[in-house]
């Protein structure tokens, strides 16, 4: 009897230490968060929860709201001094500066992939962000659609300074979206939250990240008031684009260039008091107001779609009046060298029937390096201090 009795508490206390060590071994997981636990489960929430929803929206490049940039020279990289010949008999210093200058340039033309110029650019965080809202163009005309990112950058946000990266990440990756993409003119990434859900039990943190709508309950641009707007506008700038193209598909590229930039001279007002759609294609082709930004995007929409390699440029530059103003244009290869054209310059503010001549009209047209830069200055900034890197100029103006 006796025996059997022990048996019995031994069978139980098995029981029992099976029980308080599933139990350990479930609370120490749920505690350091190991394993997500719905909130109504977890035991670390009897000692300690709180879930928190930070939210910062987007920002802009726009000629009123950044200040002007100083003069910003690239770093020069550092060289081993075994890379330099000791046989040669220039200056070393001079051999030096040679070798710097050659890795500079092959530095910028790891960038030279137009269709994604600025994605290609990104960090991994930026490029998870970027796919996430590509991936997803469709159910953004809805102007309401979250993009889910779940747990995708917790690790990123459980280290030190991980939210600031996040945040700079998320700049740089919606604006460079739109740089890439100027058909994205239904979207005004200034409404965009990075929304950011902390989830803190006990002794761990847990983040999930989602991009959507802010206060003002959606981030289509003004004008657009939902999905069937915006798809009547994109139908209608298609149209527009097809209607310039049509019958120059099989034009020389420098022929199709000039067109295309004709067209905008001759269509376009510059105009930086209508706030509404400035910026984009859509203020661009069919109001016919637009600001350099606006010029350089309806110019990159019309050459990507006859197959020339055109990106969106930014930095400052000199107007004729000697100020120095924040500005955008674009640039084109062409024969396998690139040329800068700015084709908000080649339209200048002139009074009613003034005759523009030909040297004004074409005076950043095709230019080369040596020309262009005496009154622009790249910076790569789209947003803050990106610094994006842009792809080698031709040295003169392209005159075939």
């Amino acid at each position: 009897m006796k025996k059997f009795i022990d048996n019995i508490i031994t069978f139980f206390l098995s029981i029992l230490m099976i029980i308080i060590s599933t139990g350990t071994v479930y609370f120490c997981l749920d505690v350091f968060g190991i394993i997500e636990v719905p909130q109504e489960y977890s035991i670390a929430s009897l000692f300690y929860s709180q879930i928190e929803v930070i939210a910062n929206n987007g920002e802009i490049l726009t000629e009123d709201t950044f200040p002007v940039k100083k003069i910003r020279r690239n770093k020069e990289t550092t060289t081993n001094a075994e890379q330099v010949v000791v046989k040669d008999t220039r200056d070393p210093l001079e051999v030096m500066e040679e070798i710097k200058a050659k890795e500079k340039e092959r530095e910028r033309e790891n960038y030279i992939n137009v269709e994604n110029y600025y994605y290609e650019q990104l960090d991994y965080y930026g490029r998870l962000i970027y796919e996430g809202l590509y991936n997803n163009l469709d159910k953004l005309k809805t102007g309401t659609f979250t993009v889910n990112y779940d747990k995708a950058f917790n690790d990123l946000l459980n280290e030190e300074n991980g939210e600031e990266t996040l945040k700079n990440s998320f700049q740089l990756a919606i604006n460079a979206l739109t740089f890439d993409n100027p058909d994205l003119f239904y979207i005004d990434v200034t409404k965009m939250y990075l929304l950011m859900e902390r989830t803190t039990r006990a002794f761990s943190k847990t983040y999930k990240v989602s991009i959507g709508a802010g206060e003002e309950g959606n981030y289509l641009a003004e004008q657009f008031s939902s999905e069937e707007a915006v798809n009547d506008a994109i139908n209608t700038v298609e149209e527009i684009k097809n209607a310039i193209i049509r019958g120059i598909e099989n034009d020389p590229a420098k022929s199709q260039i000039k067109i295309v930039h004709d067209y905008l001279v001759d269509t376009i007002d510059y105009n930086s008091d209508d706030g509404s759609n400035i910026y984009n294609v859509y203020g661009a082709l069919i109001n016919k107001r637009a600001v350099c930004e606006g010029y350089a995007r309806a110019c990159k929409y019309i050459l990507d779609e006859l197959g020339i390699p055109c990106i969106i440029a930014c930095g400052t530059g000199e107007n004729r009046s000697g100020v120095t103003e924040s500005h955008a244009w674009n640039y084109v290869m062409l024969d396998g060298q690139w040329y800068a054209l700015d084709v908000t310059w080649d339209d200048p503010v002139v009074p009613e029937n003034f005759r523009v001549s030909k040297e004004s009209r074409y005076a950043y047209f095709l230019k080369g390096s040596e020309n262009f830069f005496e009154d622009h200055i790249e910076d790569g900034n789209i947003v803050g201090e990106a610094g994006f890197k842009y792809p080698l100029l031709s040295e003169n103006d392209y005159n075939k």
